[in-house]
């Protein structure tokens, strides 16, 4: 009995003494990896994170179970842009090692930061969820972290559900290996791009032009003097291509701010030189990325200036009838948010902002948004999802005319900088989620003499008749002759073409259901007013059979009202035309009451009845064939020929 007591004494001193010596070995590494810790922090003091992360790898290996040292080590290796693999094995060690401490919890926030700028947002979320709820987080840190949470977690949804795109990078000529290429526009026919391109270290900025001649050509500076040595920052150029709106940050040019907007028009083949835009526009704040509306008479651009919601806002002015820009305004809460938004784009439709912005949620950095003008208000932003957003900036984006393919600028990041070390542009085809509410297509063409076949400058329109309100007004070229206007999908159009000393032509364009979406080229040629020269009226509509004008006349009858009232001595006859539906009779009854009706119309608006003459042709002069319901169409018609 003894004996076995003496025993268990003897087991008990080696258990105890074994226990000990490893407790001693284990404190002893742990001595000697906080020495190690303290060396290393000291040589981070004095700014040496080389010779400090040589320190803190041997504690980690002298002590692998001291969660300092791997806390300490993971921080350094951050701070010193180490590939996110070796952080991420730190912190992790750090919340296996540490549990319920502030190296714990600071740690899960550090993992929810470096999945997310590796763009693996849902194990993001988890790790941010983690570090909201630790027992250690200051209230304060808590509700600060409540509003990332938002953005975490749309952007954790977003890449679960990502938008399915395959975006390309444009050819190597486009995106120049030492440069920086960002904001691209084009105009309305596509054939031209133009960009913003800043070699790599430097400020200057550059203003370049691509033409697309079955595919994307070598880009060239904008000829002339509109870029100079410093700064032609962003720009924007209109559907015609033939002016063109850019910051410029610099003093050799008259400024009211550091940034101001300056525009250039395209005479032939020259570009003026770049002119401020005025006080009206610039003031001494910031003005910069521009975007213009089809037409070039609705300007967007950014600015800081007082009475904003915070940062750089998006504002708004419109071009008089003087041609004069007016007093801009803020586009208000629903787009400005307390942080910064830019890059506007305004798309030909008339009705989609594009912009990017920091403050609305999303996935990080400047995300892209989308907003529609409906009911005279702008829709709450909607962003445009991943993968065109990510963790990085997206600076722009521009969609074409026929809303099926896309361009924007992407930064891309050299490992561990957190300074883009390129930006390139970026092509791809629009997805079915992001279609825009109306597409657009394009009249383009010149303007003759009818008479000399000279090109000449005249006023050309697209008015809504359903509303009768100008939708575009842009001017043909004074040397060429050429235009463009943009027609967007929703709306049914009157389009004219008008100068002083000529007859005013109009065409119509239904494009309420439109489905062909094709491009139209319409030369048109203007008759001077002389004697016996014909003017179909193309926007006159009556009540079906009858003898009553629709609502959506009143744009095409103004028109006539305006030609006769500038020009008193004109005098006219109005021509009516049917169909050969019915009898001749009845036609020829109905083509008199028609035309009746337009003189009693304008005859209201203050014309003489005498410089009026009213003639009903029934169907006796058909246009075109009856046998198809196109050329019936055209035969049912109001003319008027110059007396």
């Amino acid at each position: 009995m003894a004996e076995t007591h003496l025993s268990m004494r003897i087991l008990f001193f080696v258990l105890l003494f074994s226990c000990s010596f490893t407790l001693f070995a284990q404190n002893k590494k742990t001595v000697k990896a906080k020495a190690l810790v303290q060396e290393a922090m000291l040589l981070e003091s004095v700014m040496d994170r080389e010779g400090a992360i040589k320190i803190y790898e041997k504690a980690v290996k002298t002590d692998p179970t001291f969660a300092l040292a791997w806390y300490q080590y993971g921080n350094a290796l951050r701070k010193n842009a180490a590939p996110e693999k070796e952080q991420l094995i730190c912190f992790l060690t750090v919340i296996e090692l540490d549990s319920n401490s502030k190296n714990e919890m600071n740690s899960l926030n550090t993992l929810s930061s470096i999945y997310y700028n590796l763009g693996v947002f849902d194990t993001s979320l988890i790790y941010f969820r983690m570090y909201l709820n630790h027992p250690q987080i200051h209230p304060k840190r808590k509700i600060e972290g409540g509003k990332k949470l938002l953005s975490k977690e749309f952007a954790s949804k977003s890449y679960l559900h990502p938008i399915k795109i395959d975006p390309w990078p444009l050819q190597d000529w486009i995106n120049e290996e030492n440069s920086l290429q960002y904001f691209p526009v084009l105009s309305g026919d596509e054939t031209k791009m133009l960009f913003t391109r800043r070699k790599k270290g430097s400020q200057n900025e550059d203003l370049f032009i691509s033409l697309f001649l079955d595919g994307w050509q070598k880009p060239n500076k904008l000829p002339g003097t509109i870029n100079s040595h410093e700064a032609e920052g962003t720009a924007t150029i209109s559907a015609g291509g033939n002016t063109i709106v850019c910051s410029y940050c610099g003093d050799e040019r008259v400024n009211f701010g550091n940034c101001d907007l300056y525009f250039s028009t395209l005479k032939g083949k020259n570009w003026s030189t770049l002119q401020n835009l005025g006080s009206t526009i610039n003031t001494k704040a910031y003005e910069s990325q521009p975007t213009l509306s089809a037409d070039g008479r609705t300007l967007f651009f950014i600015s800081d200036r007082e009475g904003g919601f915070g940062g750089l806002d998006i504002y708004v002015s419109y071009k008089d009838d003087n041609g004069d820009w007016e007093t801009p305004t803020n586009l208000g809460a629903v787009l400005n948010s307390p942080q910064n938004e830019g890059s506007p784009y305004f798309h030909p439709n008339g009705a989609s902002l594009f912009f990017s912005s920091k403050g609305h949620i999303g996935m990080g950095g400047y995300d892209l948004f989308l907003s529609e003008w409906e009911n005279n208000n702008w829709t709450e932003p909607r962003n445009l999802g991943y993968p065109i957003n990510d963790q990085n900036n997206q600076l722009s984006l521009f969609v074409n005319a026929k809303g099926d393919k896309g361009y924007y600028s992407k930064e891309e990041f050299d490992e561990g900088s957190i300074t883009s070390g390129s930006s390139k542009i970026w092509t791809f085809d629009v997805p079915s989620e992001l279609k825009l509410g109306h597409r657009s297509n394009y009249v383009k063409g010149k303007v003759f003499d009818n008479i000399t076949k000279n090109p000449i400058e005249v006023q050309l329109k697209l008015v809504n008749i359903e509303t009768d309100k100008i939708v575009t007004q842009v001017l043909s070229g004074s040397l060429n002759g050429q235009y463009l206007v943009m027609l967007a999908e929703g709306a049914e159009y009157a389009f004219y073409a008008e100068t002083p000393g000529y007859l005013f032509k109009s065409v119509a364009f239904n494009y309420t259901e439109k489905k062909d979406f094709d491009p139209i080229k319409l030369d048109i040629f203007l008759d001077p007013i002389i004697k016996g020269i014909t003017v179909e009226l193309n926007n006159i509509y009556f009540q079906s059979g009858k003898a009553i004008l629709l609502g959506k006349s009143r744009t095409e009858l103004n028109k006539l009202y305006e030609l006769l009232a500038k020009n008193p001595t004109l005098k006219i006859e109005l021509g009516g035309h049917t169909d050969n539906t019915g009898s001749n009779e009845i036609n020829l009854k109905l083509s008199q009451k028609r035309v009746d009706t337009v003189k009693s119309f304008l005859v209201s608006k203050g014309i003489v009845s005498s410089r009026m003459i009213g003639k009903g042709y029934g169907e006796g002069k058909p246009k075109s064939s009856n046998e198809n319901p196109e050329g019936r169409e055209q035969n049912r018609r109001v003319e008027f020929t110059v007396l």
